[in-house]
């Protein structure tokens, strides 16, 4: 066996399906020169259905976010980093996936070029993208109406904001972000990450 197919099955036992069985051997901090030599292998398992527009570095922390969201795996993922106005990043989704089947929606990700999310260390752009694959999660759970609901909400109400964004958090810690969120996370304190990452153990 070669070492690429090694690497390969040694990635695929350590991330697959481990969200759905209910363990957390995701480990708890992502170094990018232990990680950066097995991006190939990575690809393989997770890249299939994710596009990038000027990936820039960001494309390991991707993969590596991705990989806590076996729901996710089976969506079409766009990393997109342009020249725009707005947040750094931001979760978007495709103009027509209000009417497309689960398995065809596209998912969006777009992150403002030369911000400071291409500066972040691989952790915390893993924690930062967690965050909003964890969007994509609660739009799937909303569905149609659901979610036209949400977007009105979220641009007429502070409160409303807020409160899905830490839902988001939340999400993202219940699928072992948790380590990672506590060195980055743009809406909940240490504190209240804690209290759910304490939650989900009990």
């Amino acid at each position: 066996m070669s070492p690429g197919k090694a690497c390969l099955i040694i990635i695929s036992l350590l991330f697959s399906n481990l969200v759905s069985q209910g363990q957390t051997e995701y480990p708890n901090v992502y170094i990018e020169s232990e990680w950066a030599p097995k991006i190939d292998s990575l690809r393989s398992v997770y890249g299939k259905n994710i596009t990038y527009k000027n990936k820039k570095g960001i494309e390991l922390a991707a993969l590596l976010a991705v990989a806590h969201y076996p729901e996710l795996q089976n969506r079409k993922l766009k990393i997109i980093i342009k020249n725009m106005k707005g947040a750094p990043v931001e979760a978007s989704f495709g103009v027509f996936n209000f009417i497309k089947p689960r398995r065809n929606k596209v998912y969006k990700i777009l992150i403002q070029e030369n911000s400071f999310m291409e500066r972040l260390s691989l952790n915390k752009q893993v924690a930062a993208l967690g965050h909003e694959m964890a969007h994509f999660i609660q739009y799937e759970r909303r569905k149609y109406f659901g979610t036209l609901f949400t977007l009105l909400q979220y641009v007429i109400s502070d409160k409303y904001r807020i409160r899905f964004e830490k839902r988001a958090d939340q999400i993202a810690v219940e699928h072992f972000l948790g380590p990672h969120m506590l060195d980055f996370a743009f809406y909940s304190s240490d504190e209240e990450i804690r209290k759910l990452m304490n939650a989900i153990d009990q």
